[in-house]
Formats: C-alpha cells, structure tokens, sequence
C-alpha cells in the first residue's frame, strides 16, 4: 500500500512540474521568439517528460519486480529489465555501454549457472560477459537479436593465468574443457534454456571430451549437440557462424513474454511507442496418434523450441492425441527459406528417433 502511495506522489509531482513548465513555455512564447523558447526550456521538458513516462507505480507480482519481454528477439522491446553487473565470477564488458540488461529470468538463470560451475571447479578466471539488452531493448548494432532481454553473449572458460578482457577464439589449446562442459551441463540442465549457438570447431571439442572423458550416452550427446549433424531445429547447442570466440545463450523466459504479451501494448502506448510488429500466422494442430513435437515442428518448418515456448511445454513434455498445438507460421519470404534445411535428425528427449526430409511442396 504505501509502495502504491509512494508512487501515486511522485506522480503527482511529476505532473505538477510539467503543468509549471508548460506555463512558462505558453508565457514566454508570448514574449520571446520561438528559437529561443526551443533553445532554453526544451532539454527541461524532455526530462519532465522522461520523468512522467516512468514515475508510476511498478508492475510487480509478489515482492519481485517483473520484466516485460515484448516481442521477439529480433523485433522486440524490454521493459523493467534487470541489469546484470560483474562480481567475482562475472566480468560484464557491455555495463560500459548499458546493454548489460536482461529479464529477470535471464540473469537470475545465468547467475546460478555460472555458480554451479564455480561450485564445482574453484577457482579459474572470471567469464566475460558480452552483450545482452538495452535498458528498454531494441536493436544493437552489429546483432540482429538481443532485443528483448532473452539473450547474451558468454565468452569461453580458457586455460589461462591472466583473467580475458574480451573474447577469445577457443581451440584445443586453449579451451578449458572441464569447466565449458560444465556451463554447458548447467545450460542444459535448465529448462528454460531455448538454445544455443557454438561454433562447429568448439562443439567437436566439447563433444569429444563429453564422450571420451565424462562417459556421457549417445542418446543425450544427440540431445545437446547438432555436432555431428547439420543445421538441426532440435539440437540445444547449434552452429552459427562467429561463435568461435563465444556462446550466444538465449532464454525462454515465460514470465516475462507473458507481462509482454499481457500488457506490453499498454506499457509502450504510455512512452508513445509502438507495439513491434508480427507478421506471423497462427496455426493450431491437432496431434495425431506417434507425433512428436520434432516431428510437428518439422512439419510446419519452424523451430523445436520456439513450438515450446509457444505452447508453454519442455523438453520432456507428452503430448495427448487431439491436443491442440499452437503454431505461429512465418512469412512467405521465411518459409522459402527454409527449405533449404537438409534432413532433420533426432534421437532427443521425445521420443522421436530418426531422420525424415524436407516435406514436399
């Protein structure tokens, strides 16, 4: 209640101010020329303003405060972000240039990664910490993504005395093979990891180390890796060129996605922006008897693990026959894109074993 109050005052406030300013621009717009009313109360209305847009009560739910993720990560917005700062297993180089921000989902999630790692290998370097969000998301030059607080960029864990500043291309003699797998152990761990992305080199790396050294099963290598396939839609680790020298992480963050989805419109129209737009069609299909969502995602072309977030299921997720599953279907030029995708192979978490080309048209 008196969070309410609080709110509701500086509020109050705020809009005291901007009716002060509003008339001293109308008084000296009566006596001075425009240029100079521009020139001298102008950067003061633009902070009131600011200052109105954000000064009201926040969205909260319980005693945490809730990001909202609105949009997709290549056409989105982020609102009540959080922003992840270094300490002493984190050097976050983006803090600089705030784009060090995330939802609250997202930098909870690769705290306890991180310090699951640490937990257990002490000691080692700090991970250096790229690129995650800006305050209120959007596009950040050079990266397409990185635009609703789901995704950052993690450098690798390296065999080294002296602790990195930047990203540094990983190879065989440098990676540090017991703590990278160990990140990618917790990665996947998580359910509410999307994917990731790792070069095809690094991943041979970690795949060879997984198999030969921690004895883990080929069923769940298949699971984690698109090594040695490609282009996988259902793999957790996948290849993207210029992720030698890092991973690129993106979350699920259902919390968040749902605040966007819920109100997000309203949210943007109080800054007066725009809701980002959604050129995608909703389809719903009905399972039948034997499918899986690999196979349903195959099917309709899209990825595995945006049909999860769609559908709010994971990876060990059952489906019942009849059930709906909701499918966002992209565009024209998107579609036709994906038909270049070779086979789809996959021995992973449901149950679906083999590989099956691309449908017909």
């Amino acid at each position: 209640m008196s969070q309410r109050l609080s709110g509701q005052r500086r509020h109050s406030y705020v809009g005291s101010r901007a009716n002060v300013v509003a008339l001293l621009l109308f008084a000296l717009g009566l006596t001075a020329p425009q240029g100079v009313v521009a020139r001298t109360l102008g950067p003061l209305v633009a902070r009131v303003v600011e200052a109105a847009q954000w000064s009201g009560p926040s969205l909260t739910v319980g005693d945490a405060q809730t990001s909202l993720s609105i949009g997709e990560p290549n056409r989105g917005r982020l609102l009540q972000g959080v922003a992840l700062e270094s300490d002493d297993l984190l050097l976050v180089r983006s803090s600089t240039q705030g784009e060090n921000f995330g939802t609250r989902e997202t930098v909870e999630a690769l705290r306890r990664a991180v310090k699951q790692v640490a937990e257990q290998f002490p000691g080692g370097h700090r991970l250096v910490v790229g690129d995650l969000s800006r305050a209120r998301g959007g596009r950040i030059r050079p990266h397409k993504s990185h635009q609703s607080g789901r995704d950052v960029d993690l450098g690798f864990y390296l065999r080294q005395s002296t602790q990195p500043t930047v990203f540094v291309p990983a190879g065989p003699g440098n990676l540090d093979l017991e703590r990278s797998w160990a990140l990618i152990e917790a990665l996947h761990a998580d359910e509410g990891v999307q994917y990731i992305f790792i070069d095809r080199r690094v991943q041979r790396l970690l795949y060879a180390y997984a198999r030969d050294v921690r004895k883990v099963d080929a069923a769940t290598l298949d699971q984690i890796f698109e090594y040695p396939q490609r282009k996988s839609l259902v793999s957790l680790v996948r290849h993207r060129r210029g992720h030698r020298n890092h991973l690129h992480v993106r979350y699920f963050s259902p919390e968040a996605v749902a605040a966007g989805e819920r109100l997000g419109p309203q949210m943007l129209a109080r800054l007066g922006e725009s809701q980002p737009s959604n050129d995608r069609q909703r389809v719903v299909h009905r399972v039948k008897r034997g499918e899986t969502l690999a196979r349903i995602a195959h099917r309709h072309r899209v990825d595995l693990t945006d049909l999860m977030r769609w559908n709010g299921l994971k990876r060990r997720s059952t489906l019942q026959v009849g059930q709906g599953v909701v499918v966002w279907k992209a565009g024209r030029r998107v579609a036709a894109r994906a038909d270049a995708h070779g086979p789809v192979c996959h021995a992973g978490p449901f149950g679906a074993v083999g590989c099956w080309p691309p449908p017909r048209t």
